[in-house]
């Protein structure tokens, strides 16, 4: 067979992930059900039809971490949804498991997928980057041409378009930029393919850096790192990544002038004039960046690339790169202090437990402050793993323990713990955390391990590990775990990185593998179809019977055109269902406020347990009270 010659599956499954990862990214991250499931539907019809057709060049014994990593992963999606016999939303813990086991089935496509592309395997970085390059067309077309500031921006001036969440955002171009860096830097690709990358990593780029997220700086520095330490033929990675970089150091005006526009006092729709700038200032760093890509990949052509000289200019670079780090740790001292003394203030900003106050400020980057109020969020992820250490509160659970632990006043709307490891550790206990990181341990050996097998492999690992690192370090201060825009292609890259060292001659016998992948993938789906159509909410309480929220919105509608009884029944089937739902209690509360106020103050008093600091209760506890005083009672 032609080693050149891609596999027609393979072509299949590169045009099937572009196609999730980039509606995904462009529908809000995916975070919600009717833009995750249909996609989950689509990869695993893609998984039946690859195990019926595509040929599987591998064998779990050259790499078992490889095997381990797929397995604790799609053990990790079990026990999430075992945790549905516990767990106080058990809905959400299945929508969880649901989640989880997409993201294995993402690392086990990823697998096959470098398989199938065999000498080609530098492919795999393309549906990220072309995710990523839709995602930002998507993204900058809205800055350009939107009329409602709000819809693109956080209160503050930074970007949350398209995934919804400024520090999502950031993550995701972040992430994105080094599949397609690394395809711009391929010396062996074509010119307009090396250009358009290199015009993708300057749009990731900007965006990420339009969106101002603080925990992007550690992770950026985290993943570039282990870019530059495992990177071979170093300098010339280094001028790739440079040619990326100093295109977007000119969208710098344009974010302080969006960021002072958001900060104003004024309405955000003000700063209109100042998104629409930005966008025009990242299409045009973009644009240059597409020429610089092309003038440089054909310069590069005809410079010889002798092992000689690529030997004495990595040499070259580590003196530099030394030199450098060197140079910054003097001008760092010059500038901040005694570096001890700078770090202690840093940890004090961190446990003061308050966020930050930059609006004064040019930009989120202008101070490292550290100042947040995540370790109010942490410690009750703690306290939830020291009172069930084994189970963890099931999926869903966080948000009602930190409603009923929280400080008064520490963040209101909290779903997450934000922090990966945190948020298995409290939802399914010790269990949950050891599956996530040894999962996570057995695929970065195994992406490791791959470096050893040329030039081709390690070039894709070391994509994978510095995309990956990226996104272990951010999310370790976050929750994209929740985000299968930006989980789901970090571990199909992973998983792609991992394939050669897993690779056989030939086409190994058929045995029973493909029919439990199958029957894998069709239960998955199955389990998809149910959640999906009970968005609609005439149907939702038949389709998803664990949902509380359809009896919500029963007594909302029913409130609100005046059905007292048909309100008050609707609740009290959602008490039933779910207990620790703090919300039902003071709804039942303000329906018999008028009528029955013994009963109006006896659901008050158990929402008040469920939700302690809610500023709503104290309102109508006076008000009650007030009603009881006037009666005489």
């Amino acid at each position: 067979m032609d080693q050149r010659r891609v596999e027609p599956a393979a072509v299949l499954l590169l045009a099937a992930l572009a196609i999730v990862w980039s509606w995904w990214a462009a529908n809000d991250g995916a975070f919600f059900g009717t833009v995750l499931l249909p996609g989950t539907i689509l990869l695993c019809a893609i998984t039946v039809l690859l195990a019926w057709a595509a040929p599987w060049r591998a064998s779990l014994r050259p790499s078992q971490p490889v095997a381990i990593a797929l397995v604790l992963l799609a053990g990790l999606g079990v026990w999430a949804a075992l945790s549905a016999l516990w767990s106080p939303a058990p809905d959400v813990a299945i929508e969880t498991a649901q989640r989880i086991l997409t993201y294995a089935l993402a690392f086990g496509l990823g697998i096959w997928l470098c398989n199938l592309l065999g000498s080609r395997q530098h492919l795999a970085l393309a549906p990220l980057a072309v995710a990523g390059a839709f995602a930002g067309i998507v993204a900058v077309i809205g800055m350009l041409t939107g009329d409602q500031a709000r819809h693109y921006l956080e209160v503050d001036g930074t970007l949350q378009f398209p995934l919804g969440y400024r520090n999502a955002n950031a993550a995701f171009f972040a992430i994105a930029l080094w599949p397609a860096l690394g395809l711009a830097s391929r010396r062996a690709g074509a010119w307009p393919v090396r250009s358009a990358a290199l015009a993708t990593a300057t749009l990731c780029l900007d965006l990420a850096m339009l969106s101002q997220s603080r925990g992007a700086l550690p992770a950026g520095a985290a993943a570039l790192c282990v870019y530059l330490l495992f990177s071979r033929d170093r300098a010339r990675r280094l001028v790739w990544l440079a040619l990326a970089a100093l295109p977007a150091l000119l969208i710098l005006p344009s974010l302080i002038d969006l960021y002072h526009a958001g900060n104003a006092d004024a309405p955000l729709r003000s700063a209109l004039d100042e998104l629409h700038g930005a966008g025009r200032a990242v299409a045009l760093t973009s644009g240059l960046s597409l020429a610089i890509g092309a003038v440089a990949a054909l310069v590069g052509k005809r410079i010889p690339a002798s092992p000689r000289r690529v030997e004495i200019a990595d040499r070259a670079t580590v003196v530099g790169l030394a030199a450098a780090v060197l140079a910054g740790s003097i001008a760092f001292v010059a500038v901040a202090g005694n570096p001890v003394d700078w770090i202690d203030k840093r940890v004090s900003q961190l446990s003061s437990g308050k966020d930050a106050n930059l609006s004064s400020q040019s930009s989120r980057f202008s101070t490292l402050n550290a100042a947040t109020q995540r370790p109010a969020i942490w410690r009750v992820a703690l306290l939830d793993a020291r009172h069930h250490p084994l189970l963890g509160d099931g999926g869903g659970g966080f948000r009602y323990t930190y409603l009923r632990e929280r400080h008064q006043d520490g963040p209101v709307a909290v779903q997450d713990a934000h922090s990966v490891e945190l948020e298995n550790l409290a939802q399914f206990g010790f269990p949950g955390l050891l599956l996530f990181a040894g999962s996570i341990t057995a695929a970065g050996v195994g992406a490791m391990r791959a470096r050893r097998l040329g030039p081709e492999p390690a070039w894709l690992s070391i994509i994978a590990l510095t995309a990956g690192t990226y996104w272990l370090v951010h999310d370790s201060v976050d929750w994209f775990w929740p985000y299968p825009a930006i989980t789901a292609p970090v571990l199909a890259l992973v998983g792609s990185a991992c394939a050669p060292a897993r690779r056989i001659v030939g086409d190994p016998p058929r045995g029973q593998g493909r029919r439990w992948l199958t029957a894998g993938a069709v239960v998955l789906a199955i389990s998809a179809v149910p959640p999906f159509l009970s968005e609609d909410l005439d149907r939702a309480q038949t389709l998803n019977p664990l949902s509380v929220d359809p009896l919500l919105a029963e007594g909302a509608i029913a409130r609100a055109k005046g059905d007292r009884r048909r309100a008050i029944d609707a609740l009290h089937r959602a008490v039933e269902k779910r207990p620790e739902e703090w919300a039902s209690y003071f709804i039942l509360a303000q329906l018999y406020a008028r009528k029955s106020p013994r009963l109006a103050r006896e659901q008050l008093a158990i929402a008040k347990r469920k939700n302690p600091y809610e500023p709503q209760i104290p309102v109508l506890q006076h008000k009650l009270a007030a009603q009881r005083h006037g009666n005489g009672d």
